[in-house]
């Protein structure tokens, strides 16, 4: 049987779609798993590469063809399609098209006014399940199955605390973003190692980047950079503190129980990206990035917390840095948290205490999608 997945952008493809396709996979082997890649604007552009070279899928659709797909061509052969990232509407045209089933899978409770588009709606927490069923959507449609995520990280046993020294950085997943803050985050990492030499820098590179963007910016500097799963795993247990940009890097890492100061520079707002039609609008020549400025500025007066790992929990779990601190400021707040042994251990206990999610959502989903497509 044909299982089309639907999902984009960096965090969704690993988070979600990977874990779930090898569930499948190992639940049945002869079925044939595709991939479509609709247009997002949280995308690298390596999203097609990354999927490829992983063996998970008989097949993936780029941006361009599932746009193609979506609109006219021929009809996709699938028997369900599962929407694990990027738009609904992507998810509910192609299930329409192919006149099979879809699958939702959600963390938020958009889907509840085009829940008719679909078969099942899968959530990762029993409140948002209830949130749902409140909103409209039939109890006998909605299924808490846990956090794909879950599966996606390998749990690590943190080492001793005297051998946890090292300053892990993230900058990120998109090249933009990752050439204009690798250089940001070293800087501090350095200033950091100058008033703390015992300190060791490591950098954990996203698979979306290519080793040449991450090869020059780490080149000349004191930095470990962890390209294999072995090197991940032990940086990870080592780690005493990552600095990371917001984003699902925040999830996995409250998934392990690793304290981290996410830091959000404002030096230029147009380069945040942005849910909706704004951000779309925003790459307009001319007026697009005063818009975009705008419209970021807008959004954080209205959010309590820039990390999904405090969004989720409802309160400040781990650090933040929101503004326009310039790296010796930065420098200076990880200083005094690498400091407070006291206060990573807290930050390590409560995010143990209120972000632990067990593992086997991915199967538990998988065999909703099966059920269905048979």
């Amino acid at each position: 049987m044909d299982v089309l997945l639907v999902s984009n952008g960096p965090g969704e493809l690993t988070g979600w779609a990977f874990p779930l396709a090898r569930a499948l996979r190992r639940l049945d082997r002869r079925a044939s798993l595709h991939l479509a890649l609709p247009p997002c604007q949280y995308a690298t552009g390596r999203e097609r590469q990354v999927a490829e070279s992983s063996g998970l899928f008989d097949r993936v659709y780029g941006p361009a063809e599932v746009v193609r797909l979506v609109l006219s061509g021929p009809r996709p052969t699938s028997r369900c399609v599962v929407h694990v990232g990027g738009d609904l509407w992507y998810t509910a045209r192609l299930s329409r098209r192919a006149g099979c089933p879809a699958v939702a899978y959600v963390e938020r409770d958009l889907v509840a006014p085009r829940h008719r588009a679909f078969a099942r709606i899968a959530t990762h927490t029993d409140g948002l399940a209830e949130e749902l069923v409140r909103r409209g959507v039939p109890a006998d449609k909605v299924q808490t199955v846990g956090d794909l995520r879950a599966d996606a990280v390998d749990p690590v046993q943190p080492a001793p605390e005297p051998e946890q020294r090292v300053l892990l950085l993230l900058p990120g997943s998109r090249p933009g973003i990752f050439r204009d803050l690798a250089p940001l985050m070293l800087e501090v990492g350095r200033l950091v190692r100058a008033r703390l030499p015992e300190v060791e820098l490591a950098l954990v590179p996203s698979p979306f980047l290519s080793e040449e963007v991450v090869h020059a910016a780490a080149r000349g500097q004191h930095v470990f950079v962890a390209w294999t799963a072995e090197q991940r795993r032990a940086v990870l247990a080592r780690t005493a503190l990552a600095l990371t940009l917001p984003g699902t890097s925040n999830v996995e890492l409250g998934l392990l129980g690793v304290p981290m100061l996410v830091w959000l520079p404002l030096y230029d707002p147009s380069r945040v990206p942005l849910e909706g039609l704004v951000e779309w609008l925003a790459r307009v020549p001319g007026a697009g990035r005063a818009l975009k400025g705008w419209a970021v500025r807008r959004g954080l007066r209205r959010l309590r917390y820039v990390s999904p790992v405090n969004a989720a929990v409802g309160e400040p779990v781990v650090d933040e840095e929101v503004g326009k601190a310039p790296p010796p400021a930065v420098a200076s707040r990880v200083v005094r948290l690498l400091e407070d042994r006291a206060h990573l251990r807290r930050v390590r206990e409560r995010l143990q205490r209120h972000f632990h999610r067990p593992r086997g959502a991915s199967e538990r989903l998988a065999r909703t999608v099966l059920e269905l497509a048979s």
